[in-house]
């Protein structure tokens, strides 16, 4: 049997027809017939035109529609006679090939030899004479109607047109001549199509627009509709699709409602109104889905398939296989049967937007509309389809895909084939989206805690707020109840938390620890900000806490403001207070403080205006410390002068400020009223050189920036004044270009002092990027200073400090970054530190550290740490990590981390063992109170789905700069890991 392919083209809502006894008639375009082989004929009642008559032919009467010429269709066997032209249609051949001359024309223009491009049609056959080639066509019936004008003569015979006994071409499809018999069978041609509608022929008399002077009319011009008929291949969209002139692809873009269905097979029988069969390699394509299977049986009345044998769906991205699927097109409804599935989605991780793919299987699949899925006994995961290495089984699952919300009942995780979580129900999003239900619990143990353990629910409260309410329970101290509130608005946004212990089992008592974050723009000037935070108990952070940066914490800020912005000046007014924690002297409160500050740049000359100003309440519990209020009004000039290679900026303010003071028992019988003014003059001056430069081999653009800054101001005794928010300043490069040695307002030092620096940069001249800086700076003081803070010793010394430091990537992968302060006076180095970092490549990295402080002042302690951390491969999977912070001043280990990762392509597991220090020496004391806290996390993250355990991220990036995640992030943290 002869395997046949026939594509069949349907059009959604289309009206049923009967199938036809008898075939249609055939319509054949006489331009496909060459023009040699063509019976010619003339208007019926034309005259022809007679050499040296009228220009023009002179019509009898009226012309009568052209009749069908008619030719039985043989059966097989049959022979038919010759069909002879009807008399009215052969007429003289000159009258249709050459028009007379128009009237008034001169006979020399007509006698004119005709161009190439107006050759004359070869000469009709004589009257009742039959063309030899039309013996050998088959039998035709041939509506004259649907003959379509042919070009004119002149049109035809011009160079690069194409002629008509070529092969019209149309796209991709050309209409040859000359091919043998069709087979046709009439079971497969179900109703005849609809005839398209004519136009109706123009009106006698009207020439065609545009037509060529002198072109030769074609001999069927004359019938009705000739100037409508359609062409070879229809103009619409379907039509182009199913000749091969435009893809499916390209029709779904131009018609993304379109119904249309493609159903193609080795074998397709039946009829479109009923039932259409396709066997052998079937498939079934309509826009956005495709069906394959070995067999497909399909009824367009209803829109129902049934498809057997390794059927496989396709929708979008979507890829479903299985044995059987019963399914109708219009509702996207129906049921498959054992299949297996991969499901691609987009997840949006904070600013990232990647893809995923899941895969699994299930026993029954139920489409219950185009965007929903039932599953039973279904399983999940995000590994391959073959032996995933874990994959979540639930007994019912439901997918909606217009909301992307997933849900579950009685699902456990596997891994391994081992069961380690099971939950009667599961709500999960499908793009990784904000959804309300449990998360991931995570676990873990801890010396403080013993088992911790956190259940946390997330509630999605609207698309602008959130909630997370989470019970801890604690091995050793209780439960735990932690609570965190997010919302987010135009104008408007903040957090709060709370975490709140019941009764600790330890202490006999409740414990808490509050958070609120509040930002608020009023109006576009107005701004407000509140940051809270308070804590049952000083050793709130050090029992309960997880972190490194939590557990180090001294003070709580809680503070308030207000700030309003104007064209040039903005004010601010400010509540603050702290609370110690770690045994620490309690700070002052602003209660409140009132900052004015101005900056104008657009005065005469170039000049620069600026004011810092302020008002301040200051308060204490210590009875024994001065508590008053103070004003600062700081006025300062500038006029800033740049050249091409010379900047300096001269500047010159006064420093005023008053004190009403309330002293304290340490401070009875001073002056309670205090008041100074400083003036402060300052020359800053730089310039800048280039050249190109070669470092390790590279070019590079280097760069020299000398400068020189020099401060004086007048000396004022400040013994009296108190000491609210002042200390002495760090001494880097940022501080030797200030006015003052000390932070704060309380003491303004007598300064008469040059400071001398240069630095060095090397720039890729591709890239502008900076690759290596070395800096160079010295002070040198023209007097003493003789304003001290309490206890304080006045400076001599005409030389400070030398600073030096040197940061880039010095060489391949290679980071450095070290810096030193060296006293010439004393000859020795008061601090350094160094620290390198080599990082290859992501997830490969090494730093060493080292920092030095020497301290003389019985209030500071010296330092003296060894810092190393590590994450390096062991093998493809096995990653290493590690950190050790070793206090040699101290002797005793600050934090010490170790872990190993696996990563399993779909999945990840992390244990790391951790132990921070709790305790700290105190200034002046030898001995160190041995607290430390350790921590064993272990989690395992599934790729795309879920984390089971605690999780050691925040840990692992905080202790190893250039940690780098072996895998992508399935999720934001379930808390924002202040706590």
């Amino acid at each position: 049997m002869l395997r046949r392919s026939v594509t069949f083209y349907l059009v959604w809502m289309s009206c049923a027809a009967q199938a036809a006894d008898a075939l249609p008639q055939l319509k054949v375009d006489p331009s496909l017939v060459p023009q040699s082989r063509r019976p010619a004929a003339t208007a019926k009642g034309t005259t022809p035109a007679k050499p040296g008559g009228p220009t023009a032919a002179t019509p009898t009467a009226p012309a009568q529609p052209a009749t069908a010429e008619t030719v039985p269709v043989p059966l097989p066997g049959e022979v038919v006679a010759t069909p002879v032209a009807p008399d009215e249609a052969v007429g003289t051949p000159a009258a249709a090939t050459v028009a007379a001359p128009a009237a008034g024309v001169p006979a020399k223009a007509t006698a004119e030899p005709v161009k190439p491009a107006e050759r004359a049609v070869p000469a009709a056959p004589a009257d009742g004479a039959t063309a030899p080639a039309l013996r050998n066509l088959p039998a035709l019936k041939v509506d004259r109607a649907l003959l379509r004008q042919p070009s004119s003569i002149a049109r035809r015979a011009a160079p690069g047109v194409q002629s008509p006994d070529d092969i019209p071409v149309r796209g991709n499809v050309s209409t040859a001549r000359n091919m043998p018999p069709l087979k046709v069978d009439r079971a497969l041609m179900g109703a005849p199509p609809v005839a398209r509608r004519v136009k109706p022929a123009p009106a006698e008399g009207i020439a065609a627009t545009g037509a060529a002077p002198g072109a030769v009319p074609r001999a069927d011009a004359g019938m009705p509709g000739a100037a409508a008929l359609p062409s070879i291949v229809p103009e619409d969209d379907a039509s182009q699709m199913m000749y091969g002139t435009m893809t499916l692809s390209e029709f779904v873009a131009r018609n993304p409602d379109s119904r249309v269905t493609l159903l193609s097979a080795e074998s397709v029988s039946g009829t479109t109104d009923e039932v259409m069969r396709a066997e052998g390699n079937a498939e079934l394509r309509r826009p956005g889905t495709t069906l394959t299977a070995d067999r497909i049986n399909y009824e367009p009345p209803t829109e129902e398939l049934q498809a057997d044998g390794n059927v496989r769906l396709v929708r979008g991205e979507d890829r479903i296989e299985g044995p059987s699927l019963r399914y109708r097109l219009d509702r996207s409804e129906g049921v498959f049967e054992k299949p297996q599935y991969s499901l691609r989605r987009n997840l949006q991780t904070g600013a990232n937007l990647r893809t995923t793919t899941g895969t699994g299987q299930a026993d029954r699949m139920e489409f219950l509309g185009e965007n929903r899925v039932r599953m039973t006994n279904a399983t999940y995961s995000t590994c391959g389809p073959d032996n995933p290495d874990w994959y979540a089984k639930a007994e019912t699952l439901d997918l909606n895909f217009e909301s992307d919300e997933g849900e579950g009942r009685n699902g456990t995780i596997y891994f391994k084939d081992v069961p380690v979580l099971y939950s009667p129900w599961l709500d999960f999003s499908l793009n990784n989206r904000r959804k309300s239900g449990f998360l991931s619990p995570t676990f873990g143990t801890t010396n403080r805690t013993g088992i911790d353990f956190l259940l946390p629910y997330y509630w999605n409260i609207a698309p602008n707020m959130d909630a997370t309410i989470a019970p801890r329970v604690l091995g050793t101290r209780g439960l735990m109840m932690t609570n965190e509130f997010r919302y987010l608005n135009h104008n408007y946004s903040g957090i709060a938390r709370l975490d709140y212990l019941f009764s600790d089992r330890i202490l006999d008592r409740d414990r808490h620890a509050l958070s609120l974050q509040h930002t608020h723009r009023i109006t576009n000037r107005l701004s407000g900000r509140l940051n809270y935070n308070e804590v049952s108990d000083r050793n709130y952070y050090t029992d309960l806490g997880t972190r490194l940066a939590i557990t180090s914490i001294s003070y709580l800020p809680q503070d308030a403001s207000l700030t309003y912005s104007g064209d040039w000046w903005n004010a601010t007014a400010r509540v603050t207070e702290y609370q110690s924690l770690a045994n620490l002297a309690p700070l002052y409160s602003q209660m409140p403080a009132v900052t004015l500050n101005a900056f104008r740049a657009d005065l005469p000359f170039g000049s620069v205006f600026q004011m810092k100003s302020s008002y301040t309440d200051f308060r204490i519990s210590d009875t024994t410390r001065d508590e008053g209020r103070r004003i600062v009004v700081y006025p300062q000039l500038s006029l800033p002068m740049q050249t091409s290679y010379l900047s300096v900026t001269p500047k010159i303010g006064v420093h005023y400020s008053n004190y009403d003071v309330t002293r304290g028992s340490n401070n009875a019988g001073l002056d309670t009223s205090l008041t100074r003014a400083i003036p402060i003059f300052s020359l800053d001056a730089g310039t800048v050189f280039e050249r190109d430069s070669d470092l390790f081999g590279q070019g590079y653009v280097q760069t020299l920036e000398p400068r020189l800054y020099y401060v004086l101001s007048s000396y004022k005794n400040q013994s009296d004044f108190p000491v609210f928010d002042t200390a002495l300043a760090d001494f880097n490069f940022a501080q030797i270009f200030s006015e003052n040695v000390f932070v704060g307002q309380d003491r303004i030092a007598d300064s008469n002092q040059i400071t001398a620096a240069t630095t060095s940069r090397f720039i890729d001249p591709e890239n502008g990027r900076e690759r290596a800086r070395v800096a160079l700076g010295q002070r040198f003081y023209l007097s003493d200073q003789l304003v001290t803070l309490p206890g304080g010793t006045p400076r001599t010394e005409r030389i400070a400090s030398t600073l030096a430091a040197v940061s880039g990537e010095l060489l391949k992968d290679t980071y450095l970054d070290a810096a030193i302060q060296y006293n010439t006076d004393l000859s020795q180095t008061e601090r350094y530190s160094v620290s390198a970092r080599y990082n290859p490549r992501p997830a490969h990295v090494f730093n060493a550290a080292y920092r030095f402080r020497r301290s003389d002042n019985p209030a500071i302690n010296e330092v003296r740490d060894i810092d190393f951390s590590v994450q390096w491969p062991l093998t493809n999977r096995w990653y290493a990590v590690a950190r050790h912070n070793y206090s040699v001043a101290d002797r005793r280990l600050v934090e010490g981390l170790g872990g190993l990762e696996y990563n399993g392509g779909c999945w990840v597991g992390r244990i790391v063992f951790q132990r921070i220090a709790l305790g700290a020496r105190l200034p002046g004391q030898t001995t160190t109170e041995l607290r430390t806290r350790t921590a064993l996390f272990f989690q395992l993250e599934l790729n795309d789905f879920s984390q089971i355990g605690s999780n050691p991220l925040d840990a692992l990036k905080r202790s190893i700069p250039g940690y780098g995640q072996i895998n992508q992030s399935a999720a934001d943290p379930i808390f924002g890991g202040d706590y």
